[in-house]
């Protein structure tokens, strides 16, 4: 399936704790997650024993705690961030696995509302959870060479 979608069109997780209940599900609540700048929402998209490549990291970020960590960070002279879906390749592997991979852009929201733009690729491994949820499992984000 290859799909491009804006940041709003999904908000299938529900609330903060809640995974998804499909693979497109996930990478709209994840979308939405990211956007809050709360570090909870976002991990809780992700499995327990998660890791993460983020794009301004120098070590993967392995766990709940880490994750929290990582998207609770103090972004600088931004007043708002958000995630934009380009093109990307969503595919189930085998039961309960799937991978998407593709272009993402980061949007932050300066004070005096300008707005800057960090063209990305990324790629993330979804399980699905005993509980019928999908979570992130291994997510992998790097910008765009220039």
């Amino acid at each position: 399936m290859r799909a491009a979608f804006a940041l709003p069109l999904l908000l299938a997780a529900g609330t903060a704790e809640a995974a998804a209940p499909d693979p497109a599900a996930l990478l709209g609540a994840w979308a939405a997650a990211y956007a809050t700048n709360d570090g909870a929402r976002a991990a809780s998209q992700y499995t327990e024993d998660a890791r993460l490549w983020g794009s301004v990291s120098r070590a993967q970020t392995v766990g709940t705690a880490a994750i929290t960590a990582y998207f609770a960070r103090v972004r600088p002279g931004a007043a708002g961030i958000d995630v934009r879906f380009g093109d990307f390749a969503l595919r189930e592997l085998a039961p309960g696995v799937a991978v998407a991979s593709g272009h993402y852009t980061f949007l932050r929201r300066a004070a005096d509302g300008t707005m800057s733009e960090e063209p990305s690729r990324f790629s993330m491994v979804m399980v699905q959870g005993t509980d019928g949820l999908w979570r992130i499992a291994d997510h992998h984000s790097s910008r765009l060479p220039r």
